[in-house]
């Protein structure tokens, strides 16, 4: 882990079992891709918080956050501005040697957590598969270019590709054989 930008070593919390501090970070979040379209992301509120509680057997480290995602819609291409929450939780083991690697964040390190790391990670998991305008959104006419269904779009409904229609004619048993 490159030690640059916003950390947190839990070693020098020194928190006793039970106790838990809260921190809050200011951090801006690089471009997000979805999809392959970049998104841009704002972090709003009061920024980033993370709480570190102390548990039997290391740290349980939260990171809650709050973002503006900007990008287009994935149907019709119109500029969306979507309020994203994120939220997520690791654990630290006190002794990382007992544990495989693959269970370990990749955003701690020696007790060390990568706040901007983890930040961004939460809010990629809290993305949305596909960026929308509105759930109804229809996207853009095949033919024409317009917004489907608006004013500007007079196309007839698609009624399918002509050369799957032969289907449509098949008599297909429903799976009963004497």
């Amino acid at each position: 882990m490159t030690r640059t930008g916003n950390l947190l070593d839990l070693r020098e919390l020194a928190l006793q079992p039970g106790a838990s501090i809260e921190k809050v970070f200011q951090l801006e979040v690089a471009p997000v891709t979805l999809g392959g379209v970049p998104l841009d992301v704002v972090v709003g509120g009061v920024g980033v918080r993370v709480c570190a509680h102390r548990i039997a057997g290391g740290h349980l480290v939260g990171v809650r956050l709050e973002a503006m995602i900007y990008g287009p819609c994935a149907r019709c291409l119109a500029e969306v501005a979507l309020h994203v929450s994120a939220d997520q939780e690791e654990f630290v083991p006190r002794r990382p040697e007992e544990w495989d690697e693959a269970d370990i964040s990749p955003f701690i390190e020696d007790s060390v957590v990568d706040v901007d790391g983890l930040a961004r990670e939460a809010l990629v998991l809290a993305l949305p598969s596909k960026v929308l305008c509105d759930e109804s959104c229809r996207g853009l006419c095949p033919t024409c270019g317009n917004l489907a269904g608006s004013e500007m779009c007079d196309c007839a409904p698609q009624t399918g590709d002509e050369r799957w229609a032969r289907l449509a004619d098949l008599a297909l048993d429903d799976g009963e054989r004497a």
